[in-house]
């Protein structure tokens, strides 16, 4: 299967540089060059090759949140960051003070200096500068398929959206810009979460709008945003803001295209990625250096050459029914000796505990597993969420679906976990929904979030320090607010 980032290797690193802020330009005479630091822009967005080297720029930085290059992103996305610290993930490492970063998540003690906020908002930021650049500078080109620059310019939309949804759930508002600054412009003051969330949302009716669907694309079009992840994500967005009639008018588009579940025990193995019931991945590959992902050593006990972080909580392992296939699918125990728990994830993991080898280019950071960033059983259990109120008949269809899955995992037939039944409604409907979203997606970067947009988190995790109206965001970095010379305002930090 060819993965975007194989596809463009060559062009990765160099257009990441071209895109950048000081560059030195050139011309056929290597003598006629402009001053050490002179932007190139103007020598570039001409073509419709530009355009696309362009657009592999703005993918660059989902890459860079779990990737090698960024050591200290690679520790701040959800997957580790996002989900340390609540009921199912424990920091792990060697000891209690190894990722001080995460540690201060884990026991809720975050500082305006935190390493992991600083890396969070740096790197989509630069997603936003190079998907402005593309929106800023593609619609000049003259491409000889209309249809072509239109789709450019929406996976540009879609983009933009993805790293906007992440700092306002990180942040809450921040600073919006939606084209390239000049010289005088950097200090922008924050504009509010409703504002940001209408452009997260302005931005993704573009991509629904403009898109094709991936299943009418050939293989080399998987790891470019599509109508269907576009659709999820919407939905995604529109359940984070409570919008349920929102989420249910874009499920029933989404779910009107043709995926499909697939056996749970595959899904995070290699024969699994772009399988029928994905929507949406960051495609990773460790053929070369720099194009792998650093989740798996990261996950991995230190005993076998990992760092040991992000390890699984025993009340989560607890939670699951005796003999659901999904614990076994998801987890596994060794015994390491470090601080934490002796049980591991493995939706990131390497051979034997995953069909993904262990990198031999680039390192032991260099894995080939993509990021799953949405399921289509996701995709189901927010569709549930949003009408188990108004149509529980659907709701509980919905769920088990994603349970009936999850019982034939491979193979199985001990028939569990049975179906919800059908008289269930109102809050205990609801609360098989919530659980069933915990059982499903656990280890997924998802648990924090769904304890704060439900009004759970001081419930679940006030014993572990969280306090409410502090800890849903988290501090704007201080590095930002003093290059702000103060005109960002602090968080409740």
């Amino acid at each position: 299967m060819m993965k975007l980032y194989n596809r463009f290797k060559k062009n990765i690193k160099y257009f990441s540089l071209v895109l950048g802020v000081s560059l030195v330009s050139c011309s056929d005479d290597y003598l006629d060059v402009g001053a050490y630091g002179t932007p190139v822009l103007s020598n570039f967005y001409q073509t419709e090759t530009d355009a696309e080297q362009g657009l592999i720029a703005a993918y660059s930085p989902l890459r860079e949140m779990y990737g090698t290059e960024n050591f200290l992103a690679s520790t701040s996305n959800d997957l580790l960051f996002g989900d340390i610290g609540t009921d199912d993930i424990l920091k792990g490492g060697a000891r209690s003070n190894d990722g001080p970063q995460l540690f201060d998540k884990e026991i809720f003690n975050m500082t305006t200096s935190n390493t992991a906020i600083e890396a969070v908002w740096k790197v989509c930021y630069k997603g936003i500068l190079y998907a402005n650049l593309v929106l800023d500078k593609v619609p000049d080109i003259e491409f000889t398929d209309a249809d072509y620059q239109k789709q450019i310019l929406a996976e540009a939309r879609f983009l933009r959206a993805y790293y906007y949804f992440d700092l306002v759930n990180s942040f809450g508002g921040v600073p919006l810009v939606d084209k390239p600054l000049e010289t005088g412009e950097y200090v922008v003051p924050r504009s509010t979460q409703e504002e940001i969330y209408t452009f997260i949302e302005d931005d993704l009716k573009v991509a629904i709008e403009d898109l094709p669907s991936r299943f009418d694309q050939g293989t080399a079009y998987l790891g470019h945003a599509d109508k269907g992840a576009a659709l999820g994500m919407m939905m995604r967005v529109s359940l984070y803001q409570n919008k349920m009639g929102q989420v249910k008018t874009y499920g029933d588009q989404l779910l009107a295209m043709p995926y499909v579940l697939q056996d749970y025990s595959t899904l995070f193995n290699n024969v699994g990625e772009w399988n029928s019931g994905s929507v949406f991945e960051i495609n990773f590959s460790s053929n070369a250096n720099k194009l792998g992902t650093l989740m798996p050593r990261m996950m991995t006990p230190r005993s076998i050459g990992g760092i040991g972080f992000g390890q699984i909580k025993q009340e989560l392992i607890d939670a699951y029914e005796p003999n659901d296939p999904r614990l076994e699918a998801s987890f596994y125990q060794l015994a390491d000796g470090g601080y934490g728990t002796t049980w591991y994830n493995r939706k990131y993991a390497w051979a034997p505990y995953s069909d993904y080898e262990i990198p031999t280019t680039g390192g032991f950071g260099n894995s080939a597993n993509n990021v799953r960033v949405l399921r289509l059983a996701d995709v189901y259990l927010m569709y549930a969420e949003a009408v188990y109120s108004t149509d529980p008949t659907t709701a509980i269809e919905y769920v088990n679906k994603v349970r009936k899955r999850a019982r034939e995992s491979g193979g199985s037939t001990v028939g569990i976990p049975a179906d919800l039944p059908t008289t269930l409604t109102g809050d205990d409907l609801r609360d098989a929904i919530y659980k069933e979203r915990r059982l499903e997606l656990a280890g997924e970067g998802f648990r924090y979030h769904d304890l704060i947009r439900t009004g759970r988190a001081e419930a679940v995790l006030g014993s572990s320090g969280f306090v409410t109206n502090k800890y849903e965001i988290m501090p704007i970095p201080l590095s930002q607010v003093l290059l702000s010379q103060g005109v960002l305002t602090q968080n409740n930090y």
